[in-house]
């Protein structure tokens, strides 16, 4: 899909940029490098229920998979197109504008939301995506 990409942080301490990495004293992660945030949020999605179900004209968002399994599926707005993802911790996802998305826990998970835009309740578009 276009209007998603999927990638896994590179496990490394030795590039520039967004990474991450286990040492002695626990995980670090560097979710976002060289990007602006005006929004940042987490949560947690208990495995059996879903979050989202909605689309943004405007706002674009990042999430990044802290721990545990969801399943994500898109639908762009736009050309109709569907995609479905299976997602787990060192996972960070980009949805564009006007790509619907909805998360369900397959695990519980705890995840992390960012976005150079400002959250704006005028652009959030709620849709039926439950399955």
């Amino acid at each position: 899909m276009k209007k998603v990409n999927i990638q896994s942080l590179p496990y490394t301490k030795e590039i520039e940029g967004a990474k991450r990495w286990d040492e002695d004293k626990g995980e670090f992660v560097q979710v976002s490098y060289k990007q602006e945030i005006r929004h940042l949020a987490y949560f947690e999605l208990k495995k059996g229920f879903f979050r989202g179900s909605h689309y943004h004209k405007r706002k674009e968002e990042f999430f990044y998979v802290i721990s545990g399994k969801i399943k994500a599926v898109f639908y762009d707005m736009e050309t109709s197109e569907k995609g479905e993802y299976f997602l787990e911790k060192g996972h960070i996802i980009n949805v564009k504008p006007k790509c619907a998305h909805i998360f369900y826990g397959i695990e519980d998970a705890r995840v992390i939301e960012f976005s150079p835009q400002i959250y704006e309740e005028e652009d959030n578009f709620k849709l039926d995506m439950k399955l």
